[in-house]
């Protein structure tokens, strides 16, 4: 973990590197994308121990709508979102914290959970958003400086290291530096690096203010007081945007839960319609990211269609004798 060599990073961001590249080929292939739609509802139909979706309600543009599903139609939905309800800020901006749901990922499966019990129940999840909340930041440095200071700390070029976490922060702020450029199109002349804080509701060290209170400038300060270049903070803050996002469920999905939280992907008896993304439940996956949203996606596509493919097994790092004997080495 100390230089991340066992960790595959893409050149650029995920989504300029994975996303884009993907949406590009999927629309070439006659994949139809639409955006400003919201799904509601659907509708099922039991026959005898098979299920099927009949029908989904949508909101489109505005209007309601509803796509019947034909006999060879398959539906694959995503429950509960982890950014949903984000909200942004700026330099002297502070984003508001969204409790109501008004994004509708999580509205989706609150309506469809109560059509079976074996949909999940996703109050486990997004019933608590003082324990799932945190808040991150981007930087766009129109000047090397802080990016060197960070490189005399650390030892690390760009791209180099893990997570800076600053563990007596009273915010528990971390801190990453990507190889630059991290996005499409950054100009030669702007850096940037990310960070994000797990408690906002707690005062920072060198800022009177709560994290969850606080503008792009203030936690612009309170960084700069954790790396020690408070002789240079002036330059820093004249030369240095920041973007800040608060993410009501970004950790949702590590809630405390009981079996039958989390639906199987492939509930029993569904014929056409299968659930994705961090919430369903792969047997001894890791709910995280590429692990459940990936997986996942490969289990209900290669079962639906019936497809011959394997879906890469899961790692059991506990069984692997070199993590076993590293394991006992640090125990002892």
């Amino acid at each position: 973990m100390d230089t991340l060599a066992g960790v595959r990073r893409t050149p650029l961001n995920q989504y300029d590197s994975i996303v884009r590249p993907i949406e590009s080929y999927l629309m070439a292939n006659g994949v139809r994308i639409e955006h400003g739609v919201r799904v509601t509802d659907g509708e099922f139909i039991a026959a005898g121990v098979a299920r099927r979706a009949t029908a989904i309600h949508l909101i489109c543009d505005g209007e309601p709508s509803t796509r019947l599903l034909g006999h060879d139609d398959l539906a694959f939905i995503t429950l509960g979102s982890m950014t949903a309800d984000s909200t942004y800020g700026d330099d002297h901006h502070v984003p508001e914290l969204i409790r109501d749901k008004r994004d509708g990922a999580w509205s989706l499966w609150e309506t469809l959970s109560v059509k079976a019990p074996d949909f999940g129940r996703p109050n486990t999840f997004d019933g608590n958003v003082d324990e799932s909340k945190w808040e991150s930041f981007t930087l766009a440095m129109h000047d090397f400086l802080l990016l060197q200071r960070v490189q005399e700390l650390t030892n690390n070029m760009p791209g180099e290291g893990a997570l800076m976490t600053f563990v007596e922060s009273n915010w528990l702020l971390s801190i990453v530096v990507p190889h630059q450029p991290h996005f499409a199109g950054q100009p030669d002349d702007v850096s940037t690096l990310w960070g994000y804080g797990l408690f906002l509701d707690r005062p920072g060290n060198f800022v009177a203010t709560t994290l969850a209170e606080s503008t792009g400038r203030q936690i612009l300060t309170e960084l700069a007081g954790h790396l020690g270049v408070e002789d240079v903070l002036e330059r820093i803050r004249a030369t240095t945007t920041a973007r800040t996002v608060l993410m009501p469920y970004i950790t949702s999905q590590f809630a405390r839960r009981s079996r039958g939280d989390r639906p199987m992907t492939i509930p029993v008896g569904a014929a056409n319609f299968a659930f994705l993304g961090q919430y369903t439940e792969i047997l001894e996956g890791v709910e995280f990211t590429v692990e459940n949203s990936i997986r996942g996606a490969m289990i209900a596509v290669y079962g639906l269609l019936g497809l011959d493919n394997q879906v890469p097994p899961v790692y059991h790092g506990l069984h692997e004798p070199r993590v076993t004997q590293g394991v006992l080495a640090a125990a002892s």
